[in-house]
């Protein structure tokens, strides 16, 4: 797919010298979309501009009555963050096309840092925390820095995917700086808990951004125990005694 067939529809102009652009496109776990959106809801931002691609669904989100594009960028200029939030389940084919957007438009305004989160799926049988701890990537010394400097230790050895990984890479050939938050989830299903701690995070990481953190973890504790209920409805739907065919 052509790099060109991804484009930005802009609204209205802001001023984002210096600021920071957050991705908030799904990842495993949801963690970073359900943050920026927890950020989007918590401060005064602005919707400055449409994505738009012939290769994405047709799509429109109904809001309030009113249709939005699927994929949009938010920002406030009085503490310089931008957000890219999206409801679409992307192939991975696309996953280049919209980081190399992301990057560029972050270019093209100014920025200094585009941060990025990705999940890591708890392992079976492990059990998921009330508070999991965040981990951070860099593209560059500087962008390690700024996470040490919020309190957020680094990762020594691993591997990132998707988006946030072609974010790293990229930050890293351009000198760019780029941190990448990365927090266990658990699996096929969205975390509140682990987007919770994103949001803490992020919040270090850009002085003034702010979100409803407790908001976060009652629509965590709801989806527990409707989780909990449908497991007990379907436990008790199976036969009590043993089938042999």
């Amino acid at each position: 797919m052509a790099e060109s067939e991804i484009s930005i529809r802009k609204l209205k102009n802001v001023n984002m010298k210096g600021g920071i652009v957050v991705d908030g496109f799904p990842s495993v776990g949801l963690a970073n979309a359900i943050a920026s959106e927890c950020l989007i809801h918590s401060l005064n931002t602005e919707f400055v501009a449409a994505i738009d691609s012939p290769s994405f669904p047709p799509l429109s989100i109904i809001r309030n009555s009113m249709p939005n594009f699927p994929a949009r960028i938010y920002a406030n200029e009085e503490i310089k963050l931008a957000m890219f939030v999206s409801e679409l389940n992307l192939d991975p084919s696309m996953f280049r096309s919209v980081a190399n957007m992301m990057i560029g438009w972050a270019l093209d305004s100014n920025c200094d840092l585009i941060i990025s989160a990705a999940g890591i799926p708890y392992d079976e049988g492990e059990n998921p925390k009330d508070s999991p701890q965040v981990f951070a990537v860099g593209s560059t010394p500087a962008a390690l820095k700024k996470a040490a400097e919020a309190g957020i230790p680094p990762v020594l050895n691993g591997s990132v995917s998707g988006i946030p990984a072609i974010l790293l890479n990229e930050g890293a050939w351009r000198n760019y700086d780029v941190i990448v938050l990365l927090v266990k989830v658990v699996r096929n299903m969205p975390d509140f808990r682990a987007a919770a701690a994103v949001a803490e995070a992020l919040a270090k990481l850009s002085p003034g951004a702010s979100c409803d953190i407790q908001s976060l973890i009652k629509e965590a504790e709801v989806m527990e125990g409707t989780l909990k209920r449908l497991r007990s409805e379907q436990q008790a739907a199976l036969p009590k005694e043993p089938f042999y065919g």
